[in-house]
């Protein structure tokens, strides 16, 4: 009989196995520089997009003030939003109630990409904000970016100013041209009636 516990002499022992700890190690730090490489693409290519976002909201908000806001048509609005010549025109009659433009602050922008079942809602987003002084108040104008086929359009313009006295000025003004005592107020058709 053989001995079962002891080893037979025509048996070999094994070769130990080496170790594979250098694989890992070498795997890990190429996983981790090609996740510290895609990190820092995608930062640099965030930068960019708030970079090009500051200059543009800068020469948009400059000529927007400057010029006049282009009518309902111009192609720089985006069409996901119903914009007409009225809201254009209201804004733009808001704007010169406060009086020319004397100084610019420096833009701050965010680039976010949304998600979502509605396809007006997904896409590339840029949130930019800057702030003005006009002659009657200082103010600040939000501008709100799309990105549609590599191009960026206009989908919000906004501009607050902080003194709101000024609506208020002209608001009196046109109770009093309304109201003046030397002119007769001529009678409504209503009251006309009910003398007949």
């Amino acid at each position: 009989m053989t001995d079962a516990a002891g080893s037979k002499p025509y048996e070999q022992s094994p070769e130990p196995r080496k170790s594979r700890k250098v694989y890992w190690i070498v795997g890990s730090l190429i996983l981790a520089a090609i996740v510290l490489g895609t990190c820092i693409n995608g930062g640099m290519k965030a930068y960019k997009a708030v970079s090009a976002r500051n200059a543009a909201t800068d020469a948009l908000v400059r000529q927007f003030l400057t010029d006049g806001l282009p009518p309902a048509t111009d192609p720089i609005y985006s069409r996901r939003i119903e914009i007409t010549q009225k809201a254009v025109d209201d804004t733009d009659r808001y704007i010169r109630l406060y009086g020319a433009v004397t100084e610019y602050g420096a833009p701050g922008c965010t680039v976010r990409s949304a998600a979502n079942t509605e396809a007006a809602k997904s896409d590339t987003f840029g949130d930019c904000a800057m702030s003005v002084v006009s002659e009657k108040s200082p103010g600040r104008v939000t501008v709100q970016w799309v990105r549609e086929d590599d191009d960026w359009k206009v989908i919000g313009f906004n501009v607050a100013y902080s003194d709101q006295s000024v609506l208020l000025d002209k608001a009196e003004q046109a109770d009093e041209f309304l109201l003046e005592p030397d002119q007769p107020v001529a009678p409504s058709e209503a009251d006309a009636a009910t003398e007949d």
